[in-house]
Order: C-alpha cells, then structure tokens, then sequence
C-alpha cells in the first residue's frame, strides 16, 4: 500500500467532513441505534424484533430498493422457519469465528430457506432471498459496529487499486477487507481532527458508541474524486 496515497485519501476525507456534505451517510448511524436496542437473537416474537431492528426514519435504502427486497424476504422466511432463521443469524454472530466463512454459510442459509418458503408456498412469485456480502455484512455491522464495518466490493477493489495494494482479488476477501479496514481505522482514529469533525455530526438518533462506520464512509466519499 503507498502510504503517500493513503495519506492524500485522509485529507481528502478531512475536506469533506468540513463540507456541507458531511451529513449524507448518518443515515447508517442510525440504522446501528436501532438494531442495538431491538436485536434480540432469542426473542420469543423473532418477526416483530427482526422488523424492528431494521428500521430507520431516514433511508431505507440499505434493505429496499428497485429489485431488492432483503427484509421483506426474510420475514417471509420467518414465518414459514422461525427456528432455521434463529439458527442462521445465532451462527452468522458467532464472533469466535472467521468472518468469511460466517457470511458464505449464511449466504448457504438464505438459499436453503428460499426452497423452504417455495416448498411451503409452490404458488409465490419469489425467487431470489436478496441477500448478499453487502446485505450480510450489514447485519454483522449492526449487531458489532466495534468490529465491523459496511462493505461494497466495488469500494474495496477501487480502493486497493488507487493505493497500489499487490495481488487485488477479482472476488469477495472479507479476512482481507477486515485487515485493510483495520489499518484505515488506525490512521483515521490518530487524526484528533478528524474524530472531532465526524462526532460533531451525530445527533440524538445516531448510534454513538464505538463503531467503524467512519472507515466506510472514507471508502465511499474518497472514491468518488
């Protein structure tokens, strides 16, 4: 990695949290404060707590949008296997074990449970669990936002390349992605300016614990020049 680059990246970052724009990612904030005060893994109601951890005021766009409906799919998955889906979520935040192969079962889960709900129901429409490393990755951030973060594959990749990283995947690397993020984290974490700049931001219904959320956000505003 070209520390000189990596260096240009965080004032560029620096810029914008000065900027007018500075607001427009708190939406993922706040979508970490209500998955914290509603996920329960064991709730005897597991699809009236799903739907209310993921909720937001804001934007809805991390779940639902044109062709991509994860949280409309998983509470049908829900209620044709509430047990299945308590099992799938209990393994995907098993911290003690390696990210990448939590997401890939996961991932494993959802297509197991979509033949489930079509078994169930032979005359649905649906075809597809929506699912995927992006969507995945959400729940883990919001269920641990101090030791995950959000991620988009087309943010990693341009990163690395823009960074001179050696031996650049083609496909998903989470260990990988976990090891990069946690080095951008140590940067950023020592630049007090930068920390006071983004912490100004949060409000009332932002989560405000400790969180990575910060080292996504450079991923996306530093890819856009």
């Amino acid at each position: 990695m070209n520390l000189k680059k990596l260096q240009d990246k965080i004032s560029q970052y620096k810029t914008y949290l000065e900027s007018e724009n500075c607001h427009r990612e708190l939406y993922k904030w706040e979508s970490i404060k209500y998955f914290q005060e509603h996920w329960n893994t064991e709730a005897d109601d597991l699809h009236a707590m799903y739907n209310a951890s993921l909720n937001n005021l804001t934007s809805r766009r991390q779940w639902k949008g044109r062709d991509f409906f994860p949280k409309e799919m998983m509470l049908k998955f829900i209620k044709a296997e509430p047990e299945y889906v308590r099992l799938a979520f209990r393994d995907l935040f098993n911290e003690s074990k390696g990210v990448d192969g939590r997401v890939d079962r996961f991932l494993f889960y959802c297509e197991e449970l979509l033949k489930i709900y079509k078994e169930k129901f032979p005359h649905a429409k649906e075809n597809d669990h929506y699912h995927t490393h992006k969507v995945v990755m959400m729940y883990l951030t919001n269920r641990y936002p101090e030791n995950h973060t959000l991620y988009r594959f087309k943010d990693f990749r341009r990163f690395l390349e823009s960074v001179d990283a050696k031996n650049i995947s083609s496909s998903h690397d989470l260990e990988r992605y976990a090891k990069v993020t946690k080095t951008i984290g140590t940067f950023l974490n020592k630049d007090e300016e930068i920390i006071s700049l983004s912490n100004a931001r949060l409000e009332d219904n932002h989560y405000q614990g400790e969180n990575r959320l910060m080292i996504h956000e450079f991923l996306i505003v530093t890819n856009r020049a």
